[in-house]
């Protein structure tokens, strides 16, 4: 119960709902975005039949769960045929084994809602790539299905990197000091405002994310070198 109950802070800074979403102000079209599939839509909804449906199978447990009494006497007067068999009795099971199983349900209910709104949380909807300001370098813009209009957070671009995701047409997002994260898809995707979709546009926003050709490991943002350097350790990375 501890455990459940310290992570219920993340899970509402995950959701955006201990500090302001920040509204992103731009007149050009993003770097990336998708439209929000049916079931990150309708979340609420879900939860609210899920809700409906777990309560209704708990009073049921709870209220009509019952067993069969045998009864050894009228059995045994039917089989001599001295009596009309009488109906099947049952009885309420014990209140140990309904409050178990009502347990059970309350939790699997509980486990469907949550797994609901944390994957809202990690669905992108809109990354957008802010040009450096003063003192600050580049940040990076994301909104998850969750989140409103055109709100979201940002983070520093160099806290963030891009590794591959479970096919071409995906890449995961990870940010430094955050747990978790989340899923870039490129299905029926939007870069720069143009629609491109599949490995094309996963391609584009390596280009736009890196600067640098593409490669197959995880991808960081990532200084230039200087063109004089031939070889030593700054070409080498160290």
């Amino acid at each position: 119960m501890y455990s459940v109950l310290s992570r219920f802070p993340r899970f509402l800074r995950l959701r955006g709902t201990t500090e302001p979403p920040i509204k992103l102000v731009t007149t050009e079209p993003p770097l990336f975005q998708r439209q929000t599939p049916w079931w990150a839509r309708w979340t609420w909804g879900l939860i609210a039949c899920d809700l409906f449906m777990t309560g209704s199978v708990i009073e049921l447990t709870y209220n009509h769960w019952s067993t069969l009494v045998s009864d050894l006497e009228s059995t045994a007067k039917a089989i001599k045929g001295d009596d009309v068999p009488t109906p099947d009795q049952y009885v309420m099971r014990p209140i140990w084994q309904r409050i178990s199983v009502c347990t059970a349900h309350m939790f699997f209910g509980a486990g469907i809602a949550a797994a609901l709104l944390i994957t809202q949380t990690r669905f992108v909807r809109t990354l957008a790539i802010l040009p450096a300001s003063g003192a600050e370098d580049r940040r990076l813009f994301l909104q998850c299905a969750h989140n409103w209009a055109k709100r979201g957070k940002i983070f520093p671009l160099n806290k963030c990197k891009l590794q591959d995701g479970r096919n071409s047409s995906e890449l995961i997002l990870k940010v430094a000091g955050e747990r978790g994260h989340w899923y870039i898809g490129f299905a029926n995707s939007d870069i720069n405002g143009k629609r491109i979709t599949g490995p094309e546009a996963r391609a584009q926003v390596i280009a736009a994310w890196s600067g640098k050709s593409i490669g197959p490991s995880t991808l960081e943002p990532k200084s230039e070198l200087d063109k004089r350097w031939k070889s030593g350790p700054v070409r080498r990375g160290y």
